[in-house]
């Protein structure tokens, strides 16, 4: 296993993270490895998400430019005037 010595936390921050290892009942260690873990789960997710919001707007179907009107087809079909 790797291991990262991390500098310059800030006080506030690592104040938190033990806080919660506390209330998990872990080391600061696994509350640390416990949060990046969800935060690369909840960005894998956000990723996945934007994939799927751009295949679906790469399949939007839009009409080409040369359809005609559909009110002015209907209008000409029922006789109407323009």
């Amino acid at each position: 296993m790797t291991q990262i010595n991390t500098l310059n936390i800030p006080d506030e921050l690592f104040t938190q993270i033990q806080d919660m290892a506390l209330t998990q009942a872990c080391s600061i260690n696994q509350q640390i490895v416990a949060l990046l873990q969800q935060a690369l789960t909840i960005e894998a997710q956000r990723q996945a998400q934007t994939n799927v919001r751009q295949a679906i707007h790469q399949a939007r179907w839009t009409p080409p430019p040369i359809v005609p009107d559909s009110v002015a087809l209907l209008r000409e079909v029922r006789g109407y005037d323009e």
